[in-house]
């Protein structure tokens, strides 16, 4: 059974969420101290720490690296700094945040 704070397959869309008790991204900077790593793995990080729901794809993920991220950030920024070299874009959504490709 899954909870709400592990990866959670819904249709064709690979849907991350924060803790249950967290609907929306923070809007302050927080810091992230992420190695490089899986893609997946990164947004997985990203969410619970963000708090950000993140709505991706999971075939623009296959074979994908994330960048480092090490700062304080805003949700938006910290997102672009592990999206960065990937080809993929993330914008702002009402529930979260959703990852295109460019």
């Amino acid at each position: 059974m899954l909870t709400r704070s592990k990866l959670c397959l819904l249709g064709a869309a690979l849907l991350l969420s924060a803790c249950a008790d967290s609907k929306t991204c923070k809007p302050s900077a927080v810091r992230y101290d992420f190695p490089q790593q899986r893609l997946d793995q990164a947004l997985q990080d990203f969410s619970h720490k963000s708090g950000c729901f993140v709505e991706v794809d999971p075939a623009l993920l296959q074979n994908q690296q994330a960048h480092k991220v090490h700062g304080s950030y805003k949700p938006k920024q910290a997102l672009a700094h592990i999206l960065h070299g990937t080809g993929l874009k993330g914008s702002r959504t009402d529930n979260g945040m959703k990852i295109q490709a460019r």
